[in-house]
């Protein structure tokens, strides 16, 4: 087969078994590399040119900033149109990365690793500070009331402190100060007043003989994050997952996580995290919540639809399709997440609901990870969405059995003919010719 001729065009939809020609519009069951525009016309999509060679590659991401990938375990800058290479990254060559755009920095982590990357400077840098170590206390000379004094220390870097390291612990029996024994250089001190349990800051000294209560410690009880993955950002904070716990950061501090306490956990591992203006969603293998509420003390959980699948997510605008559907005044329907569940492609609304785009027109498998794009071509909007398929444990799934079988074959089977299809017809009088193509070689 060389050439399939479409003289009209009404869509894609893979529910009908077959295509049918009947008044030369043609229903194709398979659209492979074409774009179509908002009349219908169907063109061969644009091919792209290599120009970078990179060994197993992985995680493109791009931003205004940036654009970064991984290859060998180190980290590369793209921007320029060479590849630049930046630094190391931790764990397995093969092991996906989590981007999120904070502030002018790049948050990189998987799960066995996590660090920012600085676009200006081209370096990786840490993602929170580390925190100090335990000082020695001692009495000394002062002030201070008898009673009992606790003692913390923070570290300073670049003008941001760290968390609070452990905690000291000094009971003064007479009037007296407290000395502090190997405190290092850029720390400062942290101490509560007698017998109480708020810490203010001392400052950059190794003898506490008063104690101001005019500051509090902001970072009480904050570390830099653990190793999350699916990282994302919204109400202030960056999300990422744990296996089957949400973590979020301390409000415009990416690098506060309070371990113990900032995090919802859940019975199935995470795999999209979508936050928006009225809450977030967290898609599970399982299933898909909305956790509704702008602080996540005063959240209430809300089930939403199917599981999703992992990576799958982007941020689209120009919806205007869906009408009113999304709940939303705004007509252009900014930032609207969207994404691939085990039911189809969804968009997510305000109200925590979702909407399935592709309900009643495209038939889907469900692999275990992919990847989504949003764009705007020559005046139009896409969302592109590819799943993996393979061996057992890669994905397979990602295509129906009939979509999988058309790529091996590397044609479209004609044979099967619908003299009527239960879907609105277009007609249009362009004529459209699609070329096929395996290997370079046209078939």
């Amino acid at each position: 087969m060389s050439e399939i001729n479409i003289n009209g065009f009404s869509g894609m939809n893979n529910l009908n078994s077959g295509f049918s020609d009947k008044d030369g519009v043609a229903i194709p069951r398979f659209i492979l590399n074409a774009d179509v525009d908002a009349s219908g016309k169907a063109t061969k999509r644009d091919g792209l040119t290599a120009h970078l060679v990179l060994v197993n590659a992985h995680s493109l991401w791009a931003c205004e900033e940036c654009m970064v990938c991984v290859a060998g375990g180190y980290l590369y800058d793209l921007s320029s149109g060479s590849a630049v290479e930046i630094g190391t990254i931790g764990g397995p060559e093969d092991e996906f990365l989590s981007y999120a755009l904070f502030e002018g920095k790049v948050y990189v982590s998987n799960q066995y690793w996590s660090g920012a990357y600085d676009p200006i400077a081209k370096s990786i840098v840490e993602w929170g500070i580390n925190l100090p170590v335990s000082p020695v206390l001692v009495s000394d000379d002062g002030n201070l009331p008898v009673g009992t004094y606790h003692v913390t220390l923070t570290t300073v870097s670049s003008g941001e402190i760290s968390g609070n390291g452990p905690i000291a612990t000094i009971t003064l029996s007479t009037v007296g100060g407290i000395r502090l024994i190997g405190r290092v250089a850029d720390t400062l001190v942290w101490a509560t007043d007698q017998n109480g349990y708020t810490f203010s800051l001392v400052g950059d000294t190794d003898i506490i003989t008063h104690i101001p209560t005019v500051e509090p410690l902001p970072s009480f009880m904050c570390s830099p994050p653990p190793n999350i993955t699916c990282l994302s950002v919204g109400l202030g904070r960056i999300w990422g997952a744990d296996g089957d716990e949400l973590r979020y950061s301390e409000p415009h501090q990416p690098g506060w996580f309070k371990i113990t306490s900032n995090r919802f956990r859940f019975n199935s591992p995470i795999t999209i995290i979508a936050p928006i203006s009225t809450g977030v969603f967290v898609g599970m293998e399982d299933r898909t919540v909305f956790l509704l509420g702008t602080e996540p003390d005063q959240m209430r959980q809300i089930a939403a639809g199917a599981g999703s699948i992992l990576g799958t997510l982007a941020y689209a605008n120009n919806l205007p399709e869906l009408g009113d559907i999304l709940g939303t005044p705004e007509k252009g329907f900014v930032d609207v997440p969207v994404w691939r569940t085990t039911e189809g492609i969804v968009a997510g609304n305000v109200t925590g609901k979702l909407y399935n785009l592709t309900k009643h027109k495209m038939k889907m498998g469900s692999p275990e990870r992919g990847a989504s794009l949003y764009r705007q071509k020559d005046g139009e909007f896409q969302f592109i969405t590819s799943g993996e398929a393979g061996v057992t444990g890669s994905g397979t799934g990602g295509y129906d059995a009939a979509l999988a079988t058309a790529i091996e074959a590397g044609r479209m089977a004609i044979n099967n003919l619908l003299q009527s299809a239960n879907s609105s017809l277009g007609r249009m009088s362009e004529d459209v010719t699609c070329e096929q193509r395996r290997g370079g070689v046209l078939i």
